[in-house]
């Protein structure tokens, strides 16, 4: 069964409206599969564009973002924050976005590979490496040693030191952050993982599906769709990463899937239903939004398959 049987309208040609640059090139690598290579001009138009532009004109070239001796200051709107934002944006590499990166390997890794805000509190840690690696993997730093090491300590905590996942914050296990960790080892290439990645990536994908998510009341805010995320998280991230890791055919995440389609409207869109961390007032709350519609699309499609725009990769 096709994706397209699943969706009210196929939302795919709104996507690619040059309105938003961000989706349209999130859109054309991702469901139309066009190389890297052949997006030179729409990732021009990212770069351009006011939004984002406006992140990069107010970069500080010492602190960018936040502060000098501490990229994590100012949360979502700080240093580690915007980069993370850029991220999800697909916002290609950027002279300022590389220095910026080198700062958070410099001033954001513990000595044992972690991310973590806190070197005092640093049991609180594991959203905040899945970010980071996912950040830097964009970027072009997953060959840095330096991130290597923060992949490997996170792999070891997942397979042998399961103590280490617990967050004080959440009070036990995290359900956000086994799915921001599971998102930064799925940001590497497939063909760059080694075993230890792809069983770790198996082993958190494992503990999503066996979790009890209570819908209608502690996790009813999953339901509620954000973007930009910062280290929450909601339904349609959690399917996404599942969807990457390949459990397609699982009846939880099937579930989850049934729950997506659930809160699509009438043309084939997702709304913006929580307000994001960082507002960034190009997608209006309660309002489609072109990127949650994006994800969304791509869920079902590596879920249910019939994928025929990844055949018109000029588009």
């Amino acid at each position: 069964m096709s994706w397209l049987n699943h969706i009210q309208r196929d939302p795919v040609p709104w996507l690619l409206d040059p309105e938003n640059p961000s989706a349209r090139v999130l859109t054309l690598r991702h469901i139309f599969n066009r190389p890297e290579e052949s997006l030179d001009a729409e990732y021009r138009a990212v770069l351009a564009w006011k939004p984002v532009q406006s992140f990069l004109r107010y970069a500080d070239p010492v602190s960018f973002w936040g502060r000098a001796e501490n990229p994590f200051f100012g949360a979502a709107a700080g240093t580690f924050g915007i980069l993370y934002t850029l991220t999800q944006l697909g916002v290609p590499p950027h002279d300022i976005i590389l220095d910026a990166c080198e700062h958070l390997i410099a001033r954001g890794r513990l000595a044992d590979g972690r991310f973590a805000p806190d070197a005092v509190q640093p049991e609180i840690w594991l959203c905040y490496t899945g970010i980071a690696l996912q950040l830097l993997n964009h970027f072009g730093f997953g060959d840095d040693p330096r991130v290597q090491s923060a992949r490997f300590t996170l792999t070891q905590a997942i397979l042998r030191q399961p103590q280490q996942l617990i967050c004080p914050i959440a009070g036990g296990e995290c359900a956000a952050g086994y799915v921001k960790a599971l998102a930064g080892l799925e940001s590497l290439p497939i063909t760059e993982r080694t075993s230890e990645d792809t069983q770790a990536i198996e082993q958190l994908a494992s503990k999503l599906l066996r979790w009890p998510f209570n819908w209608e009341r502690r996790d009813a805010d999953w339901l509620r769709l954000r973007f930009i995320r910062y280290y929450e998280t909601d339904l349609l991230e959690l399917a996404h990463m599942l969807a990457h890791a390949g459990h397609t055919e699982h009846p939880r995440l099937r579930e989850f899937t049934a729950r997506l389609v659930a809160l699509q409207d009438d043309e084939g869109r997702w709304h913006k239903t929580r307000a994001a961390a960082l507002e960034m007032q190009t997608e209006r709350i309660f309002q489609p939004s072109r990127w949650l519609t994006f994800e969304a699309v791509h869920t079902l499609m590596l879920t249910y398959g019939g994928n025929a725009y990844a055949s018109r990769g000029t588009t």
